[in-house]
């Protein structure tokens, strides 16, 4: 019998900040920034069940139930609270966006015969969880290009056929959305499986080589290959790698409608 996974979508509203006892001031300031004074966000949770479809109700679980049971963990330990204080699960753990997918598991994995546990902290962080000791860490970026899809040795009515309106010979361009996912153990800590800081300067360093630029002159990976997103993704892997090693897959997304990922492990 075929396994399915079912996903619902949670909402909640609360407060949190980073801050280590065994740390002075200056040294909080400078491992996590402003977040060391309370903050809050509007999060999402989704919530994904796997099982197999019961015969009786030609379902794996009622999506009634799985309301049922978050909306209750919510209202008692998440929705409108102060994290570090109101949860105790953060009695000795920082409220990271990692430690937040977790602590769902801990609350709900008796309850529900959970699949994985995604957090986001807003559009740009979030982290996923399916049990065990890693967590993955996603993270957002943004960056814009130039390019066009046209091969020189092809005819101009041979290029549009292969790559329609891209093959434009005067270029065009995209506004990219980047997801990057590092997986790897939390830090005791921290919470963090990596430093957001340190996680930017590096993709910040990768895409100042390609963000404003016409890939097809400015770039001289594409001085031979066409810049379609498939070779953007392993131009970016090539450049990440050596410098993540925890790094687990790149995902772009060129429009909302056209979406490319890579493995990296």
């Amino acid at each position: 019998m075929d396994d399915f996974i079912i996903t619902r979508r949670f909402h909640f509203s609360a407060s949190h900040k980073y801050y280590l006892k065994n740390l002075t001031y200056k040294e909080n300031l400078n491992l996590f920034g402003k977040t060391i004074f309370e903050h809050g966000h509007n999060y999402n949770v989704f919530i994904s069940i796997k099982g197999k479809m019961n015969e009786k109700t030609q379902m794996v679980i009622n999506i009634s139930q799985i309301k049922e049971i978050v909306n209750e963990v919510i209202d008692e330990f998440y929705d409108h609270k102060n994290l570090n204080l109101d949860n105790p699960f953060f009695k000795e753990k920082l409220p990271s966006t990692e430690n937040i997918s977790i602590s769902f598991w801990h609350f709900l994995n008796d309850k529900l015969k959970l699949y994985e546990v995604k957090t986001y902290e807003n559009e740009e962080i979030f982290s996923i969880y399916k049990g065990g000791s890693n967590v993955i860490l996603g993270r957002v970026y943004k960056f814009s290009c130039g390019h066009k899809l046209y091969n020189p040795k092809l005819s101009k009515e041979e290029n549009f056929k292969l790559y329609g309106k891209c093959s434009n010979e005067n270029g065009h361009g995209h506004e990219y959305r980047l997801e990057v996912y590092i997986e790897g153990e939390v830090d005791k800590e921290t919470g963090f499986v990596m430093n957001l800081n340190e996680l930017d300067k590096i993709i910040f360093e990768v895409l100042e080589e390609i963000d404003h630029k016409f890939l097809n002159y400015d770039v001289d990976f594409f001085r031979d290959k066409l810049p379609t997103t498939e070779n953007l993704l392993l131009f970016l892997k090539m450049k990440l790698k050596p410098k993540l090693k925890n790094l687990k897959k790149l995902r772009i997304f060129e429009t909302e409608n056209n979406i490319f990922e890579i493995e990296c492990e």
